[in-house]
């Protein structure tokens, strides 16, 4: 049954709605703005790239000033959006020239992209005695946030010129700060700090070489969704689609995140979590492989309804896995890890998609992502179905 949205989970709902606003009007439509102000498809893959380098940077350096500084998580985040503010403004209202422009872009992404692991954490510093968060609930509603920020901006765009987007990243970040700075948290999480510097990626690896296998799974999947969801505009113009096409795609796609998270949130309290992420990854491939043979905008619509059954599932997914393969007290750091075989996909999308999109055209460059996903795909199975067998031999199977 579906909680109600109130107290501390309808506070954190609204951070996470104004976080994935925030995310959908930078990272969805870059390619929208950055052609309008002259970059080739190269210099955006370029710049995206640069964008994930920084997040990859940026993610342990701020957690660890956090912790060490204890500086309460709201307060963190919400100085971090000061400087997304100050990026956004100068990127509208300043003629700085192009390389400024790629800069400014980078920053603001890199910096959005990096504040995703502490958005998420924020949810247990805001919980006390008498108050849990529903996280599952409240991250559907940042999805939904997600879905509707990329319709009404794919219709804005049909109007008005993309140099709108920068004014839309600051005012959405302004409203954020707000919100961060008026909701009560707890101390920071010493505990989860001293787990991480305790146990390094390689004994893990070592000592559980599967993890590894997932962590590979993970950065391939995400090489060819992070193409996909960078070069969308360029993929649908192929099939004579434009910016308004983009926004409904984006939108259909968004919509899925909040119904799948609960029911799996559901089935996984059955003990069928391992099995429907299994099968999951394997629809995440059909979706894949059906962005290239679309013929349509429209038939890229239907497309976007599979993330119901495939990309979708994967946060959830990718906790419960974690839950039983990483040893006991060690969540953050595999949490940690998987962020970072992320990006690594990320980072492989933006810098090589750009220049193949340019030498190959959309249909070569899309099959040679697709072959990255297939190898993802055998190395998630492999991995998951070890987990489950272990489970149940060990009588967890069910059990998170």
């Amino acid at each position: 049954m579906i909680r109600p949205l109130r107290g501390a989970t309808a506070r954190y709902a609204l951070i996470q709605a104004l976080y994935w606003a925030v995310y959908c009007l930078m990272a969805a439509f870059a390619s929208v703005f950055l052609l309008d102000r002259g970059f080739t498809n190269a210099q955006i893959g370029s710049t995206l790239g640069a964008s994930y380098l920084l997040s990859a940077a940026l993610q342990p350096a701020l957690a660890g000033f956090f912790l060490k500084r204890g500086v309460r998580l709201n307060r963190g985040i919400a100085g971090v959006y000061v400087l997304i503010t100050a990026c956004a403004m100068a990127l509208r209202f300043l003629s700085l020239g192009h390389a400024a422009d790629a800069v400014l872009m980078a920053a603001l992404l890199g910096m959005q992209s990096a504040m995703q692991p502490s958005v998420n954490a924020l949810s247990q510093s805001m919980e006390n005695g008498e108050e849990k968060v529903d996280f599952g609930l409240a991250r559907g509603v940042g999805s939904a946030a997600y879905a509707l920020s990329s319709f009404l901006m794919g219709r804005l765009l049909a109007h008005f010129a993309p140099s709108i987007l920068p004014l839309s990243y600051g005012l959405v970040s302004a409203a954020l700060i707000a919100v961060l700075l008026g909701v009560k948290t707890s101390a920071g999480q010493t505990a989860a700090a001293r787990d991480r510097r305790e146990t390094s990626w390689i004994a893990i690896l070592r000592a559980k070489p599967m993890i590894g296998a997932f962590l590979g799974g993970v950065a391939c999947m995400f090489l060819a969704y992070s193409f996909i969801d960078a070069f969308l505009l360029q993929i649908i113009a192929s099939k004579g689609g434009d910016s308004a096409n983009l926004g409904v795609a984006i939108t259909i796609s968004a919509m899925t995140e909040l119904p799948a998270m609960l029911l799996f949130s559901r089935l996984s309290r059955k003990g069928l979590g391992l099995k429907i992420f299994t099968a999951s990854v394997w629809f995440w491939l059909l979706r894949d492989v059906f962005t290239l043979l679309a013929p349509t905008p429209q038939a890229l619509y239907a497309v976007q309804l599979l993330n119901f059954l495939s990309v979708a599932v994967y946060v959830p997914g990718m906790m419960e896995y974690l839950r039983g393969a990483m040893p006991e007290g060690q969540l953050l750091l595999g949490t940690t890890m998987a962020g970072m075989a992320n990006m690594a996909g990320n980072l492989g999308a933006t810098f090589a998609g750009g220049w193949l999109l340019d030498a190959m055209g959309v249909r070569g460059a899309l099959g040679i992502a697709i072959g990255f996903a297939a190898c993802g795909t055998a190395m998630l199975t492999a991995a998951l179905l070890r987990e489950q067998k272990r489970r149940a031999q060990m009588g967890l199977a069910g059990k998170s």
